[in-house]
């Protein structure tokens, strides 16, 4: 049952890492007439189970994409485990403020959300998201900005409705050759 949990657990973390990512900006007018603006992020996710046994940390890099004029939002998010273990994930959200649908390239999982504040200045978002396999399970999800980030508090739900992972992350903006580098080390170590 725990490599159950741990699996479902990996995969969330990606899934709720790159969403989590989604949305926040900067202030400045000049940044809000580009399109595409392109966003990179850096974050530690904590899983745990429902009563707070912890399952261990994540670190998830992010680019996103705001193709404004469409809408849309394309994401590439790694997840590197405590054992170096990497997973790429790509997927699309559609925007139709202040809602949004959200889907993977893969098509594991699909879900809707709702976006709270000024359109693409979004301070907090809420989401549910579904999974094909296993079927009937799903993620759901609240985001904020705080002063110290990007705050997500999510819960992974099996097919029975049970609460069977929780997790407590940060994110903070990186610059696009912090990424890079972390990008390409993450390659490294993974075709090791």
């Amino acid at each position: 049952m725990r490599s159950i949990k741990t699996a479902f657990g990996i995969l969330s973390i990606a899934v709720i890492s790159i969403i989590s990512t989604s949305f926040v900006r900067s202030g400045d007018k000049d940044k809000e007439e580009t399109d595409p603006e392109i966003f990179y992020s850096m974050g530690e996710v904590k899983a745990m189970s429902p009563d707070s046994i912890p399952y261990g940390t994540y670190v998830a890099i992010t680019q996103e994409i705001m193709h404004k004029k469409e809408n849309l939002i394309e994401m590439k998010s790694v997840t590197i485990d405590q054992k170096g273990e990497t997973v790429e994930y790509n997927y699309t959200m559609n925007i139709n403020d202040p809602k949004f649908v959200v889907k993977d390239v893969g098509g594991t999982y699909s879900g809707t959300g709702k976006l709270h504040g000024k359109k693409w200045k979004w301070t907090s978002w809420d989401y549910s998201i579904y999974y094909s396999n296993p079927e009937g399970a799903r993620m759901e999800a609240f985001n904020y900005i705080s002063l110290v980030g990007l705050i997500v508090n999510k819960a992974f739900y099996g097919a029975d409705g049970k609460m069977l992972v929780r997790y407590k992350e940060r994110h903070k903006f990186i610059t696009k050759e912090q990424f890079e580098i972390l990008y390409l080390q993450v390659l490294k170590c993974s075709t090791k």
